[in-house]
């Protein structure tokens, strides 16, 4: 449902959402309308799913603090959303915020925990938005991340790079030192519908040592050992666009803008 309703917003047809941010979809189109079934969801299993593509917010203070899972996850959704927590993030509450081995994540309090949370976890968040040490050291950073991610949400990436931007006075003083690169419909790392083959090691050692900065990089979507589609991964916030014609499936028929 999610890909009827956004996946032909980018003018191909390919399976794939091209920028779920522009994606306004609502679960409440396969509610069911007589009764539970396996095709459709309940108006709770709705209200949950909503919360799942919404932001996990402060309750006090109301700010987003993490962002929600993108349109196009959905498939993998009981990664994080199974009867049981994430292991690493059950761990993570376990060893590094109470201290307790024995820890029930049914315990969890999300109004008297999450500020517990937040300063146990600060030192190994990696968000601050302030680059000028690294940056005015010559510093180069490429980042990416899939869109369909469920396990860490794609957002969370995004809305760091725009932390990055405006901490930093703007896209000009931090393109020539950070680029972003957003795949369309791969899931965590890799898989998914996407074109999740590419080399992103090799962009970075051009732009360190021939000082050639990524306009865009080149990308595959590999089935049963073969080849079937090419695209050009765009740096954020431009997406790839369909120049009209010529066959989607192949990278030279597509731009960034």
């Amino acid at each position: 449902a999610a890909l009827g309703a956004c996946d032909a917003s980018d003018g191909v047809k390919d399976g794939v959402i091209e920028n779920p941010l522009q994606c306004k979809f609502d679960p409440q189109v396969v509610q069911c309308k007589a009764g539970e079934a396996a095709d459709c969801l309940t108006t709770a299993q709705v209200a949950t799913a909503r919360k799942i593509y919404g932001p996990v917010s402060h309750n006090r203070t109301k700010q987003p603090l993490v962002a929600g899972f993108s349109p196009g996850s959905e498939l993998n959704w009981a990664t994080m959303g199974g009867a049981q927590p994430f292991g690493p993030g059950l761990d993570l509450f376990k060893y590094v915020v109470f201290g307790d081995p024995n820890w029930d994540f049914k315990t969890l309090n999300w109004d008297t925990h999450v500020d517990q949370t937040l300063k146990a976890s600060a030192a190994m968040d990696a968000l601050d938005p302030n680059l000028k040490p690294y940056f005015d050291r010559g510093g180069k950073i490429i980042s990416y991340h899939g869109w369909a991610d469920p396990q860490i949400s794609a957002g969370s990436t995004s809305n760091y790079y725009d932390s990055v931007i405006k901490t930093m006075g703007g896209a000009g003083k931090v393109q020539e030192n950070f680029r972003l690169f957003m795949v369309p419909g791969m899931n965590h790392c890799g898989g998914g519908l996407g074109t999740d083959q590419f080399d992103m090691l090799t962009a970075l050692e051009n732009w360190v040592e021939k000082k050639q900065a990524p306009a865009s990089i080149p990308a595959s979507r590999v089935a049963n050992g073969q080849t079937v589609r090419t695209r050009p991964l765009c740096p954020y916030p431009q997406t790839a666009t369909y120049k009209g014609s010529g066959s989607t499936d192949d990278a030279a028929n597509f731009a960034c803008k």
